[in-house]
C-alpha cells in the first residue's frame, strides 16, 4: 500500500501571496525574500507528524507479524515458552515503537521551530 503525502495540499496561491506581500509591506520586492516561504515550509513540515507516526505504527504492525511467523513449530510443544517469547518479542517491539515516535515528534518539531 502506498500513501502520498502532496506537499502543496492546504497551500493555496493566495497563502503564498498573502505570505510575500506581508514580508515586503506596502512596497513591492525587487527580490522574492526567503522568510514567507520558511514560514509556509514550516507549516507543511509540521502536517507530516501524523504520516510519519503512522508509518512507524506500520513498520511495527508488520514486525510483530514478522515475529509470530518465525516462531518455530517445535515450540509448539511448550505454549508456555511460546508465549514468553512473545511477550517479550511485542514488548521489546512496543519500546522501540514508543522511543521512534518520540524521535519522530522531536525531529519534526526541532525543523519547525528551526
Amino acid at each position: 500500500m502506498v500513501i502520498t503525502v502532496d506537499p502543496c495540499e492546504e497551500l493555496t496561491d493566495d497563502d503564498i501571496r498573502t505570505a510575500i506581500q506581508d514580508a515586503s509591506g506596502p512596497r513591492s520586492a525587487l527580490f522574492v525574500p526567503e522568510v514567507p516561504f520558511e514560514v509556509l515550509i514550516r507549516r507543511q513540515i509540521a502536517r507530516l507528524l501524523d504520516p510519519c507516526v503512522q508509518c512507524a505504527r506500520f513498520v511495527y504492525d508488520e514486525l510483530i507479524k514478522m515475529s509470530h511467523s518465525c516462531m518455530v513449530n517445535e515450540l509448539q510443544r511448550f505454549p508456555v515458552l511460546r508465549k514468553q517469547m512473545d511477550d517479550v518479542t511485542g514488548n521489546f517491539l512496543h519500546d522501540g515503537l514508543q522511543s521512534s515516535e518520540t524521535m519522530i515528534g522531536h525531529v519534526v518539531e526541532m525543523e519547525v521551530i528551526r
